[in-house]
């Protein structure tokens, strides 16, 4: 007998699962949010989200599944900085040309007129689309009649044929949020991997399996066989069975996340849940296995015709490699020369992109690609020249950190490249043309990158040498409390590329400008070398006059020696933090200064030299100061040795970097004879 069966009948009735009502009601608004002023938890707050409510329900439609998403937000604003908030966006997923759909948009500001609370409801032509990259939509709502006060409220449904794509969520921003509820029902034919990170407790989780059972009825065929039998239909009844899993997930008063200094992203330490899909097995059907490791992974995107199909193609470049690399034997002189002619000859357009959006050829006839098009390109060309070159898939720092036991894609948002010289990987970026060779830019640096290899497929840690400045002063200082003489600044790394970009941006006038703005100086003569050869120190030299940065009385003067770039107040003023201090980059900072004092003048009172040295020497400062005669001498050097320091690291960073800022702040004092 041939059984007839549907799998449509049977998940019919997920669509039809018993549902809660939401904790909130659209358009129903309490008075009290409408003439709140402050909000009483943090009365700094200038915007409150005072209710967000999700639902996920994995629903069969269309004789496939898909998944919906409901949503109704409402926020409060409070100041005129929190008019930002007054904008709202949300993301669409797409792949193959296939996006997830948007309905059901209603979207209202309340307002108080004469006591009553007046309604200014968005019109259609206010919605907006911004295709971010080749994965993100972005759907932009200009709400009208937003001011302070005002209160803005938006709902909206998805339905979205990703079923990978799991709505993740969010529990907290960088506002207050007063209520934030995720609900989510998932058929215990799909397991979805959970990830909740951050440190707010959960004011409500609850887990529930429901258990359903059901009859379907469907058509049978029997008979028709040989012989005089008669093919007939009869109806058959199925008992089908399954358990529903439902989640309701609360966070109340989730204080605003405040960034500090030195974070990657905000995103990477909120208290949020993520899904990930990783197994489907419905009945009847072969069991269905998702993200199944990073080897399989590395297969695909090597298959893709918009990132290996580029590097193995582009036969044009070929060519062009000739002729970067004759003359040259040295390996690192043609690596050198093929990295400065990619990023001499593609500007790069601003796009964060781990595929190319179109063929190599275009992009060198536009002179200008995404971060993709530049650096798969670079890969290809070093390819080309029998280098062993590979692309590396990251994350950027304000995209977030990646999971090394999740192999999905949508983890990474950009491609470098890496390669071997003299059996070290050197991970290059062809994005950033004021950047040296050996160092990456900063947004870059985040964790580890996946490298993509035919042969040798794994994780590179994401790392630049260290970055020094020295700044170098030699002054005279005159009986009116003058200071005139030379300052001198040398530029490795990072900070000679933040030299480049601001020289090249500004012209040298306005460079000058700036600092005679910053430090108070009047310039007489300025010099630069080096701008334009990217693996030598940037230097500037100039002569300068300054006033006003002593104090005096008849016979006394209060000097700082430390007249450039002081740490007047340490970059960690919280008492305590909840993740890490991530530098990027290690970094020295040295300060050398020469001071002759007037005749007639002596020394009454110099600070004493101090060393200060963390744990495992993570970090080093060192104050030392002399006298010679009429001459001061002073080093202050600071060392940041290791890029990352851990939550437990936080307290004791922090003392050194008081002790810093107490030391820096002791003067030298001078009394006339």
């Amino acid at each position: 007998m041939k059984r007839l069966l549907s799998l449509c009948a049977c998940v019919m009735v997920f669509s039809s699962a018993l549902a809660q009502k939401p904790p909130i009601k659209f358009g129903d608004i309490p008075m009290e949010h409408m003439q709140m002023k402050i909000y009483p938890r943090d009365s700094s707050a200038s915007a409150v989200v005072l209710a967000d409510y999700g639902e996920s329900i994995l629903d069969y439609a269309n004789n496939d599944f898909v998944l919906r998403f409901e949503r109704i937000y409402r926020l409060k604003i409070l100041t005129r900085e929190g008019l930002e908030w007054g904008n709202i966006s949300i993301p669409l997923y797409r792949s193959g040309g296939t996006d997830e759909d948007l309905g059901s948009v209603k979207a209202v500001t309340y307002n108080l007129e004469g006591g009553k609370i007046a309604e200014t409801k968005m019109k259609n032509d206010a919605i907006f689309k911004e295709e971010v990259d080749e994965n993100l939509t972005r759907v932009k709502l200009a709400l009208p009649n937003v001011k302070e006060g005002s209160v803005v409220e938006v709902t909206y449904k998805i339905t979205s044929p990703f079923i990978y794509n799991f709505q993740d969520w969010d529990f907290q921003t960088t506002i207050p949020t007063i209520w934030s509820e995720y609900r989510t029902r998932i058929p215990d034919w799909f397991y979805y991997k959970r990830f909740v990170q951050g440190y707010l407790p959960m004011a409500v989780n609850e887990t529930k399996s429901e258990y359903k059972a059901f009859n379907i009825h469907t058509r049978v065929q029997s008979g028709g066989g040989s012989g005089r039998s008669v093919a007939r239909t009869e109806a058959v009844s199925e008992r089908v069975e399954y358990n529903e899993e439902f989640n309701r997930l609360v966070v109340s008063n989730a204080p605003a996340f405040k960034p500090e200094p030195y974070l990657t992203t905000y995103r990477d330490y909120i208290s949020r849940i993520n899904f990930e899909l990783s197994v489907v097995k419905i009945p009847g059907s072969q069991m269905q296995t998702y993200n199944a490791s990073w080897e399989d992974l590395n297969k695909d995107i090597l298959k893709r015709d918009d990132f290996g199909g580029v590097i193995r193609g582009s036969g044009f470049l070929k060519q062009e490699v000739e002729t970067i690399v004759s003359g040259k034997t040295d390996p690192k002189e043609k690596a050198a020369a093929i990295y400065l002619w990619v990023k001499s000859n593609i500007e790069w357009d601003g796009r964060y992109r781990k595929y190319t959006d179109g063929n190599l050829r275009q992009v060198l006839n536009s002179k200008k690609g995404s971060s993709a098009e530049i650096n798969l390109m670079l890969v290809s060309m070093l390819q080309k020249a029998g280098f062993a070159s590979n692309p590396v898939l990251i994350s950027t720092r304000d995209h977030g950190f990646v999971r090394q036991d999740l192999p999905v894609s949508s983890q990474f948002n950009y491609v470098i490249a890496v390669v071997d010289l003299d059996g070290k990987q050197v991970l290059l970026d062809a994005t950033d043309r004021a950047l040296p060779m050996n160092f990456i830019p900063k947004r870059c640096i985040n964790g580890q990158g996946f490298m993509v290899s035919e042969t040798n497929p794994g994780w590179i840690p994401l790392a630049s040498p260290k970055a020094k400045t020295l700044t170098n002063v030699e002054f005279v200082l005159s009986d009116e409390g003058k200071f005139k003489g030379k300052v001198q600044f040398t530029h490795d790394g990072y900070f000679g590329r933040d030299a480049r970009r601001d020289y090249y941006a500004n012209g040298k006038d306005q460079y000058v400008k700036e600092l005679t703005d910053t430090y108070q100086w009047v310039v007489t003569s300025s010099e630069f070398e080096n701008l334009d050869k990217l693996s030598e120190s940037v230097k500037e030299v100039h002569q300068v006059e300054l006033n006003e940065h002593l104090q005096t009385t008849a016979d006394r003067m209060y000097l700082n020696p430390i007249l450039l770039n002081r740490l007047d107040k340490s970059p960690f003023t919280s008492e305590t933090r909840s993740y890490p201090v991530d530098y990027a980059s290690p970094e020295e900072r040295l300060y050398m200064v020469k001071i002759v004092i007037p005749e007639g003048w002596d020394v009454e009172e110099m600070p004493q030299p101090k060393a200060l040295v963390m744990p495992a020497n993570s970090a080093r400062y060192v104050y030392n100061i002399t006298r010679m005669g009429n001459t001061i001498n002073l080093s202050s050097q600071l060392i940041i040795n290791k890029p990352l320091f851990s939550q437990e690291e936080y307290g004791p960073l922090r003392d050194f970097y008081a002790q810093i800022v107490a030391k820096q702040a002791e003067q030298v004092v001078l009394r006339k004879k």
